[in-house]
């Protein structure tokens, strides 16, 4: 027998969803980006297999079974994110954690225990009909897994009050070559962001808070340094640009103007208007698309006091195109900083998609001038973790203590093969 044959063999043996369907394959082989066609031939080849386990012991036979045939690991949540963290670059087994979703919740320690494949929006409305609530959650908590934004780390919904989700986590049970371990405290550093490059998250402990109403006010804002005096849950700015792109896509009529709209619990602590509605919008950023072909992203995280001059460039370089902004505000290490979202429109299928891509590239590098950082690295960013990721050295130490191999989602966080160097270049001419 074929080694493929042996391979794909055991793992139908072995586990009980199994598919090596083509099709599939090619599903599973993307994310939400859109790139264009040179880059995603180096960055894209298609999963050898999917993978969908039921249960922890599957999980360890997943591991047990990649070592054996020397086949890469790719952890895959709900792929809402675009960093190239779920495309197998090096081929492999996709292991979709969808059929691993339970979770229960403790009223008396105010947390809860999931799955990796759990969602968070559902993990939040039996939350609050025990009168608890979620901390923080992604802006794609409607399907967003919880595994999935541990390994991604972040900033979203509730951080300027609670920071980002490493700040909300309290222990992890992970999977790796050696087994099963729970990690807490200092150690959760070398899992939460790491994109499943040390290890695979098979359960999560988080903290919850009581639940409270949200009150979402909408502000005129003239500086964003007035932001430091709001205590707000959440605060996420939206540029009139892409007010404009919301009110073409749906129909609607939204005065065209910049707008903060600051979220308090329980009562409004500022003056403004009902920002009910926009506050709707924070679950569907990427719904402007309904109107373009393409649109081309750039994310940063940028410190408060730089925000207003990243505006400025950005309106400067993209002058007379369809573009809108959004900025969610967070708390880290004591500071305010902005994730800022710039959302271009754009079509995929014209030439000037890969000129815009460019553009998107030079956005990035003129916000890392500004004492930015990338919001993540991922694959396609993974180039810039040394310089931007907090203790790279000891992190990529620890990789390898527990992958010697390289088989736990290469090419993520830790660059490897060509397509680094093709984004380093991509990014010095940009």
């Amino acid at each position: 027998m074929e080694t493929l044959e042996k391979f794909q063999y055991d793992l139908k043996k072995n586990l009980s969803r199994v598919s090596f369907d083509y099709h599939e394959r090619k599903v599973y082989s993307h994310d939400i980006s859109v790139l264009p066609e040179y880059i995603e031939k180096i960055a894209c080849r298609d999963a050898e297999a999917i993978v969908q386990p039921q249960s922890v012991e599957e999980v360890l036979e997943i591991l047990k079974l990649s070592k054996k045939y020397s086949k890469p690991i790719v952890p895959r949540g709900s792929a809402t994110s675009g960093y190239g963290g779920v495309i197998p670059y090096f081929g492999g087994i996709v292991v979709d954690f969808s059929r691993m979703y339970k979770f229960e919740i403790n009223e008396d320690e105010k947390t809860f225990i999931a799955e990796p494949g759990a969602v968070w929006w559902d993990v939040e409305k039996r939350a609050n009909k025990k009168g608890l609530s979620l901390r923080v959650y992604p802006t794609s908590a409607l399907s967003s897994t919880v595994g999935g934004w541990i390994a991604q780390g972040g900033v979203g919904i509730g951080s300027m009050m609670f920071g980002g989700i490493k700040d909300c986590v309290e222990r992890l049970q992970v999977a790796d070559f050696n087994g099963l371990r729970f990690v807490e405290e200092n150690e959760l550093k070398y899992y939460v962001g790491m994109e499943g490059t040390t290890g695979l998250i098979t359960s999560a402990k988080l903290r919850l808070m009581e639940y409270k109403e949200k009150i979402p006010v909408g502000l005129e804002i003239k500086d964003f340094n007035d932001i430091k005096r709001l205590n707000a849950y959440s605060a996420v700015f939206f540029s009139s640009g892409y007010i404009r792109m919301i009110n073409e896509a749906e129909g609607s009529d939204y005065e065209e103007k910049d707008v903060l709209i600051a979220v308090f619990l329980d009562r409004a602590e500022v003056n403004g208007f009902d920002a009910k509605d926009f506050w709707e919008e924070r679950f569907y950023p990427m719904r402007v698309k309904r109107k373009w072909p393409s649109i081309v992203m750039t994310e940063i995280l940028m410190p408060l006091e730089n925000l207003e001059n990243y505006c400025k460039i950005i309106g400067k370089e993209l002058k007379g195109r369809d573009f809108g902004i959004q900025i969610h505000f967070c708390k880290e290490g004591g500071r305010i900083l902005g994730n800022v979202i710039i959302i271009l429109a754009s079509d995929e299928n014209d030439r000037r998609f890969t000129k815009d891509w460019r553009k998107s590239m030079k956005l990035l590098k003129m916000g890392l001038k500004l004492s930015g950082k990338p919001y993540s690295t991922g694959m396609f960013l993974s180039h810039l973790s040394k310089k931007y990721l907090k203790d790279y050295e000891e992190l990529l130490r620890f990789k390898k203590s527990v992958d010697p191999d390289n088989l736990l989602n290469p090419g993520k966080i830790f660059p490897a093969g060509k397509l680094p160097r093709i984004m380093k270049l991509a990014e010095i001419f940009a």
